[in-house]
């Protein structure tokens, strides 16, 4: 593609200015049009055109942009011709000082503007080839010098590089010095503009060719590589460039080294280009003999460590040591005169001016004499490298004048012509700047220099890193330990308005904040109320309070940008609604300067509820906090958060307890607090009236168990454990209706009460329970009557059922004379119902005695198996009448224990005759019992049960099937009805033992009934 040359157009007559662009681009002439000064100005820094043609008055305004324009490097040498009329000579010399190049009228004639815009562009190339050749001989003069200064192969192999790469528009360059003695490479590189992975380099460095060919062979002399062998090795090594030449580096007739380079044909090297080139690489040939003559072969020493030296150097020295240690380092490795490090404070933009050294001294110059403290806006090439992010940069002095550099170099005395600045950041953070200067300006700097210059300072740096954040870690230990402290004086039960100023105070002394205002939210209100302020003056507080009598937190909070949880105001925002646009450019000023009127703000929250806000201003370091930063200030706001959490809890618990123990001193029931253990911890007031004391506190420290009965301990007991274990809760645990007990009272009677259980944790977390007592007393009493009144009705029920079977049992023995047998049946049939009526009456009786606790047992020493065995044969007769098979299962292992015999029987028969008439014809009964070891030798229970295959029980009725005068559905039935008495006095019964009744059953496939009866050792 051919380069079009650019003119770029600026005319303030439109017909013109397209008149004039149109003839040039039939020219071919790439032609920038623009509208405007500004737009020309834009349009020239940032194209580069061949000429100006200038079409505008020379207003104020157009000379101050065109002194701009010729300031700047890449645009001053453009021609500007200038469209204007009548010019005087006068004005013509004038507007040449002001970077005029040319005047022709503002409506010239095409042809004759053509010749002059062909003229500019031709004088404007050929000054810039004189340029570029004074250039390349000033380089290959400073090179020259170079070679003849330093005294070590390394140094000059690398100048070399930097000046073919460049200087020269090579695409590819090997660049080898060979020592005969060692049969090794003293310095091998390998440049090319094409990505070049670590792969091919090892192939092209250790390549056996080059050493056969350049170092084994006859000398080889400077031209282009036409060598086919070499050519095929290039190509096979995959380099791609169109063109090679070789320049051998001699020394006394032998080859010590070679460049073999490479470049597209386009680019090929002028004759004289060539040659100088040629006799530059042969005095390095020279150079290199020498150094080698001088060194006895060794590579000449260096009197900077190596890297892992300094590395355990660095980590033996303070940071500042390690500034100062790096200043002197750099000073030698880079073989300059002067090198001067700069502390840098982002906050404020100022450069302090910490340590300098000379070359060939240990004295740091800034010692005794302080120099000033520098502002970065005062060195403007400074700053400008400073917001490039740069690592280094190079600036020659004498080829681009930057006084603003040379007056820094000057703190250390003299006058210093070439400057190499380097920047030292941690962690993305610039703490400081090294500038190191030579007096000479032809002293240069090689690429591979700076390079390990540059890995010096980030060794350094990664050592500061490790060291600070050990401190950061350090640091954060001690707000985490002030964090601590905090919560365990917030467990001390101090009172708020102590705490929440220890807590602002910690946020001072800790995390560096010079002004914290705290205040909290009035629950009531809702409003924000000012516990403690620091770091302001009272007038100065109670104005902010004027402005914003809810805070500036509750006033500014929709202007504030987000910052982990807290909220940031920035002070440019303060008058304006945040925009989604302005959030990034807040998340580029964190880390950068704080401003006075800038304010954080951390909101004190709990469970998404506001309880105030801590709010922090003019941070110790100036700078604008990071996230990390925030969220330390946020663990002292959570700490607030808790001990305002703490205060308004303790505040509603007083008012909770004191209603509560107002409840608990004036209900009428019993409230008693207990221990696992059953110790009385509290009981209320009616509780000690109803146990016959005047003071509750005689009850608190008894034991419960030690006032009930021995027949209530043990069921007592299983009430306590599965309260605080629901899920081990059986069918047989029985307390929905809570538990009877009966405890002894101040006049050594017993009381009847009925006790609720729930769970409870005292003040250590051990496990109590609450326990409410109803006095049974009254309803005793009523039972009682009930009873007697039963006992009666059955008294005189019992003497005329008798009367009548007697005289039943006259007439059918026939002692009054002959009957029929029709007269037989009959009496039999009334016999038989009267039994009925008088099994009614019995159980009766007995429902009376238990409700009012006249029922008792008798315990003997008798065998449980025995007697289901005797109960089998007595009931057998009655399941072969229905043809039921009736099976017995019994476990020898049950021994001889105490229980009334008698009563026992009464139970096992009520469960039978139940079995017998639930059961259909061919149906099963199956009667057994089982041992039950417990934790002691000889001590368990027996286990029970009477298993039919009957209807079976509804799920839902399972719980009424041991109540009095309850009966199931399959009991309501005509045929199988009863009184609902029987199963109620079996499970009085069994209680009487200290025994337990229970039922399985599913519907359609029958029931099984248990009783279990405790065992004890004899």
């Amino acid at each position: 593609m051919l380069y079009k040359k650019k003119i770029l157009l600026l005319h303030k007559d439109k017909i013109r200015r397209e008149r004039i662009a149109a003839y040039f681009r039939e020219l071919d002439f790439a032609v920038l049009v623009a509208q405007n000064m500004e737009m020309a100005q834009s349009l020239i820094e940032s194209t580069t055109p061949d000429v100006i043609l200038w079409g505008e008055a020379l207003s104020k305004n157009a000379k101050q942009i065109i002194r701009q324009l010729r300031k700047n490097t890449l645009t001053r040498a453009i021609p500007l011709i200038a469209m204007l009329n009548d010019v005087e000579l006068f004005d013509r010399v004038m507007l040449e000082k002001n970077g005029i190049t040319d005047v022709i009228g503002d409506d010239p004639s095409l042809a004759e503007l053509r010749i002059r815009v062909n003229l500019h562009i031709e004088n404007h190339l050929r000054s810039l080839e004189f340029q570029q050749e004074i250039n390349r001989l000033r380089n290959i003069s400073e090179l020259q010098y170079n070679l003849a200064i330093i005294n070590d192969i390394q140094r000059l192999s690398e100048l070399l590089d930097d000046h073919l790469w460049n200087d020269y528009p090579f695409d590819f360059v090997l660049h080898l010095v060979y020592n005969t003695k060692t049969g090794q490479y003293d310095y091998e590189s390998i440049l090319n503009k094409e990505p070049n992975d670590a792969i091919n380099r090892m192939a092209i460095l250790s390549q056996p060719f080059w050493k056969d060919h350049y170092f084994s062979g006859p000398p080889v002399t400077p031209d282009k590589i036409t060598d086919r062998r070499v050519l095929s090795v290039l190509r096979g090594l995959k380099i791609k460039s169109e063109l090679y030449y070789q320049f051998p580096i001699y020394a006394h007739k032998k080859t010590v080294g070679v460049i073999i380079a490479g470049l597209a044909i386009r680019n090929h090297l002028k004759e004289n280009v060539f040659n100088d080139l040629a006799v530059l690489v042969s005095n390095m040939g020279h150079r290199i003999f020498d150094l080698r003559k001088m060194y006895a072969g060794e590579r000449a020493p260096s009197p900077v460590k190596s890297t892992a030296e300094m590395h355990q150097l660095f980590h033996r020295f303070s940071e500042e040591q390690v500034f100062e240690y790096l200043t002197r380092q750099i000073l030698q490795k880079l073989h300059t005169d002067v090198c001067i490090y700069f502390n840098y404070n982002k906050g404020f933009h100022f450069l302090y001016p910490q340590y300098c050294f000379q070359a060939d001294s240990e004295i740091n110059l800034f010692e005794d004499e302080k120099p000033p403290v520098l502002m970065t806006r005062d060195y403007p090439n400074f700053e400008k490298f400073t917001k490039s992010r740069a690592d280094s940069v190079v600036h020659n002095l004498t080829k681009n004048p930057a006084p603003d550099l040379a007056a820094m170099a000057g703190l250390a005395g003299g006058t210093y012509n070439s400057v190499v600045l380097f920047a030292v950041e941690i962690a993305g953070e610039v703490k400081g700047y090294i500038l190191s200067a030579n007096e000479n300006s032809m002293k240069r700097f090689s690429s591979g220099m700076i390079k390990e210059a540059e890995k010096l300072i980030r060794d350094a740096a990664g050592v500061l890193m490790e060291s600070r954040l050990i401190k950061q870690a350090q640091q954060t230990i001690k707000q985490l330990d002030r964090v601590f402290e905090l919560g365990k004086e917030l467990t001390l039960e101090k009172h708020i308005d102590e705490l929440l100023p220890k807590i602002a105070g910690a946020i001072r002394r800790t995390l560096g904040w010079n002004i914290v205002i705290l205040d909290k939210k009035n629950a009531r209100t809702g409003k924000f109320e000012n516990v403690c302020f620091f770091g302001i003056q009272p007038k100065v507080y109670q104005s902010i309070a004027r402005k914003y009598p809810d805070t500036m937190y509750g006033y500014l909070k929709d202007r504030c940008f987000r910052q982990s949880n807290s909220y940031f105001l920035d002070h440019k925002f303060v008058q304006f609604q945040i925009r989604e646009s302005d959030r990034h450019q807040f998340e580029m000023k964190i880390g950068k300067e704080w401003q006075d009127r800038d304010w954080l703000f951390i909101p004190i929250q709990s469970h998404g509820r506001e309880l105030g806000v801590i709010s922090v201003n003019d941070p110790v370091d100036r700078i604008r906090p990071n996230e990390e930063k925030v969220r330390s200030l946020e663990y002292f706001a959570n700490q607030a958060a808790v001990a305002l959490e703490n205060a308004a809890l303790y505040e509603e618990l007083k008012v909770s307890e004191t209603k509560y123990r107002a409840l608990a001193e004036t209900m009428p029931m019993g409230l008693l607090t207990l221990s696992l253990e059953g110790q009385i911890v509290y009981n209320n007031r009616s509780f000690a009236t109803l146990m016959g004391y005047t003071n509750a506190e005689n009850l608190n420290g008894r034991n419960l168990y030690d006032l009930m009965k021995e027949s209530s301990k043990e069921i007592m007991e299983r009430y306590m454990y599965v309260t605080t274990h629901p899920d081990k809760i059986t069918e047989q645990d029985r307390f929905e209706d809570g538990l009877e007990i009966e405890l002894r009272g101040n006049d050594n009677q017993y009381m009847p009460f009925k006790i609720y259980l729930s769970p409870s944790s005292g003040k250590s977390g051990d496990t109590t329970f609450i326990g409410v007592l109803a006095d049974l007393r009254p309803q005793k009493r009523i039972e009682r009557l009930k009873a007697d009144f039963n006992s009666m009705v059955v008294h005189d029920l019992r003497s005329p059922l008798n009367i009548v079977q007697g005289y039943i049992d006259i007439v059918r023995n026939k002692v009054v004379g002959e009957i029929s047998d029709e007269q037989e049946e009959l009496l039999g049939i009334a016999k038989e119902n009267s039994m009925k009526v008088l099994k009614l009456v019995d159980n009766f009786l007995i429902a009376s005695k238990l409700e009012v606790g006249q029922f008792s047992v008798e315990k003997e020493l008798n065998a449980l198996n025995t007697l289901i065995e005797t109960v089998y044969e007595d009931q057998k007769v009655l399941t072969d009448k229905k043809n039921i098979t009736f099976v017995k299962k019994l476990d020898e292992a049950v021994p001889v224990f105490a229980f009334d015999k008698t009563r026992v029987e009464q139970v096992l028969t009520n469960y039978i005759s139940n079995a017998i008439k639930f059961t259909p014809e061919q149906g099963d009964i199956e009667v057994g019992s089982r041992f039950v070891k417990g934790d002691r030798p000889g001590k368990g229970e027996v286990h029970v049960w009477v298993k039919d295959s009957g209807v079976g029980i509804e799920k839902s009725e399972l719980k009424k099937v041991f109540n009095k005068y309850e009966q199931t559905e399959a009991g309501k039935d005509a045929s199988l009805k009863g009184t609902g008495l029987g199963l109620a006095i079996c499970k009085e019964i069994i209680t009487l033992h200290n025994g337990r009744v229970w039922v399985e059953s599913e519907p359609g496939k029958g029931a099984t009934f248990y009783f279990s009866l405790p065992v004890k050792p004899v």
